[in-house]
């Protein structure tokens, strides 16, 4: 008789992550279920997936990321998610969180089922990223609520893994550090060679993604001033900051060319091959130690200026990925150009740490430790 795993996850724009993961249990022999919402958190719509052993949720929409919908829309996703784990009664679960109470449902199967074996995969800690200091303290006691779903779920937990290793220092007086386990984000390497051609005569710079609240415009604006030369400025992407991004960047001194939301892989790469840098700015009160844009950069073989902490800042000292900035940085043309020099490199770098066999290999020995 096989054994069952069933790995659950309420956004499913996350859901290569749990694609590799189940990839690597049928591999171990489990007989995978993937349950998910039907709603999409980004989109703020319902849809359809038509995935092997893929069961959706009906789920309530909400509209307002910090609302009591969501809230609400989140409880009653975990509450009917874990109805249907009781029917399958797996020998594993693996949970991605948030939301938190995914995490407390989870515990509380724990308790009531002890032989399965549970991982909370934290992927992001909310309500800890959210970017802004002002409502954070105005909503200090029911952000201290949301987060405690979380952190009390954490000793169930077979094992904790974390998307990168920053989150260990807020969740190890939870759960101990003997549970936790980084489990860096995948990204499939795109099959494409890419034909670097840099402007001779200035920097070029790419943004790549949403143009939200998160990212740190003014200090966008405070790295094209530091480089100190004619500098050009590449959008990929769009959101409701958009012209703010523009403005700024054209008030420090840059050539911005919007090229909007793009997709295809090569059309990207078109563009990273014409760029020196790829900008890494979020706001400091942002707690996040990788993101996922960073891993574009890296699979194209364009370095990074960064002033993400943790995982980030650490690989861009260790690694030669790119500049770390702080505020009072500077960027002479020496650093400016010596990272160019790696491109090939970088693309290596991202084959050894962040490729789908990298991820396969890191979840297949934390899968391992549990069968110890």
């Amino acid at each position: 008789m096989s054994k069952k795993a069933v790995c659950i996850s309420c956004f499913h724009e996350y859901d290569n992550r749990i694609r590799f993961v189940i990839a690597q249990l049928e591999e171990m022999g489990y007989e995978c279920t993937y349950i998910t919402s039907d709603f999409a958190h980004i989109q703020k719509e319902h849809f359809e997936i038509s995935l092997p052993n893929a069961m959706q949720i009906p789920t309530k929409p909400y509209y307002k990321n910090l609302s009591v919908e969501r809230l609400s829309s989140h409880h009653f996703f975990a509450r009917d998610a874990f109805r249907q784990v009781e029917k399958i009664d797996p020998d594993l679960l693996f949970t991605m969180v948030p939301p938190n109470s995914v995490a407390q449902y989870a515990a509380r199967y724990k308790k009531k089922h002890p032989k399965c074996k549970l991982i909370l995969d934290i992927f992001d800690l909310w309500p800890e990223t959210f970017p802004s200091n002002r409502i954070k303290k105005l909503l200090a006691l029911p952000f201290s609520l949301w987060g405690s779903l979380r952190n009390k779920a954490l000793k169930a937990a077979d094992l904790v893994t974390t998307e990168c290793s920053l989150y260990h220092k807020t969740l190890e007086k939870y759960c101990g550090k003997e549970k936790l386990c980084t489990l860096h984000p995948a990204k499939e390497l795109p099959q494409l060679e890419p034909a670097v051609c840099l402007p001779e005569d200035s920097i070029s710079l790419c943004y790549l993604g949403s143009i939200n609240n998160i990212i740190d415009i003014p200090r966008i604006g405070q790295v094209i001033a530091a480089i100190g030369g004619p500098v050009q400025l590449h959008i990929i992407g769009d959101g409701e900051r958009r012209q703010e991004l523009i403005d700024t960047a054209e008030a420090a001194g840059a050539e911005v060319t919007f090229h909007g939301k793009i997709y295809d892989a090569a059309e990207k790469q078109k563009i990273f091959d014409h760029c020196h840098f790829g900008l890494n700015i979020m706001k400091d009160s942002v707690c996040v130690g990788l993101t996922l844009k960073s891993m574009d950069y890296l699979a194209g073989g364009l370095p990074i200026i960064n002033n993400i902490p943790g995982d980030t800042w650490e690989l861009v000292e260790s690694q030669g990925i790119g500049i770390n900035f702080e505020n009072d940085s500077a960027l002479p043309e020496q650093a400016l150009l010596k990272p160019q020099e790696t491109r090939a490199g970088i693309r290596e770098f991202f084959r050894e740490r962040f490729s789908q066999e990298a991820f396969l290999k890191n979840v297949g020995e934390i899968l391992r430790r549990l069968e110890k």
